[in-house]
């Protein structure tokens, strides 16, 4: 058994020497002041960055902030729908102006508007059998001049047929119809005519109307009663238009 002399004499296992223990506090107190230290270098960062709000909603992920909300799809037949109904006005307009535009002229009241004296230079388009195809009628005379018909039955009873004292019906070549007398005993037109429609360019010395009269573009086509009144008068001074 040992003595207490001996006990005195053991060195103490269960206490750690002195430069130790300074040692360890030592390095307990640097790494308390380190964690200190970067506490306090992050607090600045922390305390600049904007608090979420409390409510705030949170964004879906993929979704870039600011980006603007997606437009619904338009329906398919909606689209096709308004587009047809575009064409169809689109066709429908152009139809309605062809049709106007390309009208032709009512015969008899087109052209210009002559008065009893007028001259005029007027461009006729002719065939050769014209010579005894065109006749109108009516029982009137106008300055002398008349239709070979006084009805559509009966010949002209009041006169002589002179060519300058005849009237027929006539189109120029912008579709203006009027009657006259003395075309062909013009020089231009006692010679051998074209075969084929051709044109003549006339002096027109106008010298009035005729009411409503019957119209015969063939000597063996139907008469024509007109519902408007044609100018009457005189050609001269024509002239062959080379076909």
């Amino acid at each position: 058994m040992a003595t207490s002399s001996e006990d005195k004499d053991r060195p103490d296992t269960d206490d750690a020497p002195s430069g130790e223990a300074d040692a360890q506090d030592t390095s307990r107190e640097d790494g308390e002041d380190r964690a200190a230290a970067r506490a306090d270098a992050a607090a600045p960062a922390r305390a600049s960055r904007p608090a979420k709000p409390a409510g705030a909603a949170r964004r879906p992920a993929g979704k870039k902030p600011g980006a603007r909300p997606r437009a619904a799809a338009q329906p398919q037949g909606g689209s096709l729908g308004k587009s047809m109904i575009l064409f169809l006005i689109i066709i429908g307009g152009l139809a309605a102006a062809f049709a106007y535009f390309g009208r032709e002229p009512a015969p008899g009241t087109a052209g210009p508007k002559w008065k009893p004296g007028d001259k005029a230079q007027v461009e006729v388009t002719l065939v050769a059998s014209d010579i005894k195809d065109l006749a109108c009628w009516s029982a009137d005379e106008i300055s002398g001049r008349h239709c070979a018909f006084e009805s559509p039955t009966k010949g002209w009873s009041k006169g002589d047929a002179d060519d300058k004292k005849l009237l027929r019906p006539y189109t120029t070549t912008d579709r203006v119809q009027f009657l006259a007398a003395g075309l062909w005993s013009e020089p231009a037109l006692t010679g051998k005519l074209p075969s084929a429609r051709f044109a003549v360019k006339c002096t027109y010395t106008v010298e009035g109307k005729m009411k409503k009269p019957g119209i015969r573009w063939s000597s063996e086509g139907a008469w024509l009663d007109r519902s408007e009144d044609w100018y009457t008068g005189l050609l001269s001074d024509c002239k062959l238009i080379n076909p």
